[in-house]
């Protein structure tokens, strides 16, 4: 069980609600944020929006996945979503994505660095891991900043495509410590 709020920086992690579907299909409905990932379809509604958010547990709840809100901090607009999967045999432990408007501004590794925090002191795993397509080094610098490293890569299907090139990246729990005592 998670926390139902969580602050990092410039970004607070909440859980999504109802009301947050218009924005999350304006957000998810841009082709290139869709792209970069392998599960945000093409295009994205509302409707779509509203049956996803729906399917989420509660962070206080015992879940196999977890996904929070991403917002501003300064305003409380929501920005992106981030994801933590403690399934072991799960493809990414960590998952992320943010509105095309907001990249480049290091919301994505602060929730993401959240994210990580919660699983290795909430979830007490002992390893995080998260892929993304090779074409999307931002994604690359993101994990990086976290502390992770690139361990392979590796060819995998994408959006029924033929297969592209991801980077697998982990990050295990004394790794982490070190990295955040640095």
């Amino acid at each position: 069980m998670l926390p139902v709020r969580v602050a990092c920086g410039t970004v607070l992690l909440r859980p999504f609600r109802a009301a947050d579907a218009s924005r999350v299909a304006a957000l998810c409905g841009e082709r290139h944020v869709a792209e970069m990932t392998g599960v945000i379809p093409h295009p994205y509604t509302a409707v779509m929006a509203e049956q996803w958010i729906a399917t989420l547990p509660d962070p206080a709840s015992a879940a196999a996945e977890y996904t929070y809100a991403v917002l501003r901090r300064e305003d409380d607009l929501l920005i992106g979503a981030v994801g933590i999967c403690p399934d072991p045999g799960a493809i990414d432990s960590l998952g992320y994505w943010i509105g095309r408007p907001y990249w480049g501004r290091g919301y994505a590794s602060e929730a993401a660095s959240a994210a990580i925090a919660l699983g290795f002191t909430q979830l007490e795993l002992d390893e995080m891991h998260a892929t993304h397509l090779a074409r999307n080094p931002a994604s690359g610098r993101v994990m990086q900043k976290c502390g992770m490293v690139e361990v392979r890569r590796e060819l995998r299907p994408h959006r029924g495509g033929p297969p592209e090139p991801f980077c697998v990246w982990s990050i295990d729990r004394v790794a982490w410590r070190a990295w955040i005592d640095r």
